[in-house]
């Protein structure tokens, strides 16, 4: 078995976990590193991109995750060093429990949808949770056109507009009202950030097709985000694309149901 350790960046308590995970370890399983976790621990490093395992640990946040989703290959394990952490699956609390059942085997690896976005034709990276399309000036507003397949579908203004993954309608779009979609669902949805008209409602569209966003307008520059990682500067010249990728997000879970990651992390108060 070979592991790989990914850490959020000057985290010392980080690397005092990844430490602690190492000592558990059985001694014939392969260990490396990425290069802020050797430098802590005074290993020898690897770039994110080189690392390839049979289970990578990441120790930080969802963008730890995220990240190591982007770059890396192989399953993710995430241990939530940060606020909400929908997408580590052990809290700090759980460390030592959740090694010795990876040790057992008592795991599963779930898969789940990432979105290729498309620049003028060009591939640019894909995201497990979202891209957005937003405006690049603080308090203006863009107008933006939405196509499905080719065929005109809506125009709306508004602050931007966000396409999620499955997993990824647990996050930005949740916030900006959009629905949660079960995990293995084959299906985005387009969510509005704050639309000037209230007709204006998410979007579910089914996997098989293609998502066409356009601004609207002269001088309208926007940002595309790419799962808050990657950022890329359009206007309305440029042709924005959004389909559904051959690759798939891998996670290391010991859940039985999406339902409970549901109600540990988004419905924390609920009086039963």
């Amino acid at each position: 078995m070979k592991i790989g350790f990914i850490v959020r960046k000057d985290c010392t308590r980080c690397a005092n976990i990844v430490r602690r995970i190492v000592e558990i370890l059985p001694s014939d399983w392969e260990v490396i590193y990425d290069r802020e976790a050797a430098r802590m621990l005074n290993r020898k490093g690897n770039s994110i991109e080189s690392m390839e395992a049979d289970i990578l640990i990441t120790v930080g946040g969802d963008g730890s995750v995220l990240r190591s989703l982007q770059l890396a290959k192989g399953p993710v394990l995430g241990i939530n060093m940060g606020s909400l952490g929908f997408l580590s699956e052990v809290e700090i609390g759980e460390v030592e429990s959740s090694v010795y059942k990876l040790i057992k085997g008592n795991y599963k690896v779930e898969e789940t949808m990432k979105l290729r976005l498309t620049i003028n034709g060009t591939q640019t990276i894909d995201s497990t949770n979202e891209v957005v399309l937003h405006s690049s000036k603080i308090a203006k507003i863009r107008k933006f056109r939405l196509f499905v397949d080719g065929t005109f579908f809506d125009s709306t203004t508004s602050d931007g507009v966000i396409v999620a993954t499955p997993i990824g309608s647990t996050s930005y779009s949740f916030s900006a009202g959009g629905p949660i979609l079960y995990p293995t669902l084959d299906a985005m949805v387009v969510t509005y950030l704050a639309p000037f008209r209230s007709r204006s409602r998410p979007l579910v569209i089914p996997s098989s097709q293609e998502i066409n966003l356009r601004i609207f307008g002269k001088k309208q520059s926007c940002d595309l985000i790419v799962d808050g990682q990657e950022q890329f500067a359009v206007d309305e010249n440029d042709d924005i694309r959004i389909t559904v990728s051959p690759e798939k997000a891998r996670f290391v879970t010991f859940r039985n149901s999406f339902y409970e990651r549901i109600r540990e992390k988004l419905i924390r108060n609920v009086v039963n």
